[in-house]
């Protein structure tokens, strides 16, 4: 059985023939993929033997070892055929974008599905520099701690210094978890708000920028919580 993170990502996945998990670790999202018939074929990669040893284990175990292909190599430098789908997750969001930005040949217009449990800021900016736009994203709760998967395709599209650091995709997810999630992110920010305060040289620019954050944010919420009393009173 999937953890709620990665049944999040099945749900997400494409249906394709050929997709590729960089930094597949585990292999478990991989095997769920193509035991039911997802994904026809996929290549995993890793950047360390021992790493991929884990992945090549739960191939076997679930007897999928000819339908992938185990690759050693850094990033999206392993792949060579144009896959379907490329999904990245369980990254810091500096080593996501660098993934993106120094592998971006390698995608050839495949979609991508990206989570980063850091700086996802940096990855909103790298989706945008590589040419591809945000179409989804998503939270999901998990052990304590609050995940956003991202869907990504090709075709640019510009974002406000806002819309990058809070998503512009947000609000039309369907996510249970979204409000809890937003209201973290609140927290997150009021947390931050008094650490800039409290600065012995505070920075103005950036405690105006931070209040413009929380006020947005604050919209959020609000837009959010009225829509939910709207379906509860039908």
């Amino acid at each position: 059985m999937l953890s709620n993170r990665l049944q999040n990502a099945f749900d997400m996945y494409d249906a394709c023939a050929l997709a590729a998990d960089i930094g597949t670790d585990h292999g478990q999202l991989p095997a769920a993929l193509l035991r039911t018939g997802r994904c026809r074929r996929m290549i995993l990669t890793d950047i360390s033997e021992s790493a991929l040893s884990h992945a090549r284990a739960e191939m076997e175990r679930c007897g999928l070892t000819s339908s992938v292909s185990l690759r050693l190599g850094n990033g999206l430098l392993p792949l060579r055929e144009s896959c379907g789908m490329i999904s990245i997750l369980g990254m810091g969001g500096r080593t996501i974008s660098e993934i993106l930005l120094t592998g971006r040949d390698r995608l050839r217009n495949a979609s991508l599905l990206l989570s980063a449990h850091t700086d996802l800021p940096l990855v909103r900016g790298a989706v945008k520099e590589i040419g591809y736009h945000l179409e989804r994203e998503t939270p999901c709760f998990e052990r304590g701690r609050f995940y956003l998967l991202l869907l990504a395709r090709p075709g640019r599209e510009d974002l406000t210094e806002t819309e990058m650091i809070l998503g512009k995709k947000l609000l039309s997810s369907d996510s249970e978890a979204l409000l809890p999630y937003l209201r973290h992110r609140h927290q997150v920010l009021e947390s931050k708000l008094r650490g800039l305060l409290q600065a012995e040289k505070p920075r103005e620019d950036q405690i105006d920028f931070t209040r413009k954050l929380l006020s947005e944010e604050e919209r959020m919420i609000s837009r959010l919580a009225a829509d939910k009393r709207n379906v509860s009173e039908r």
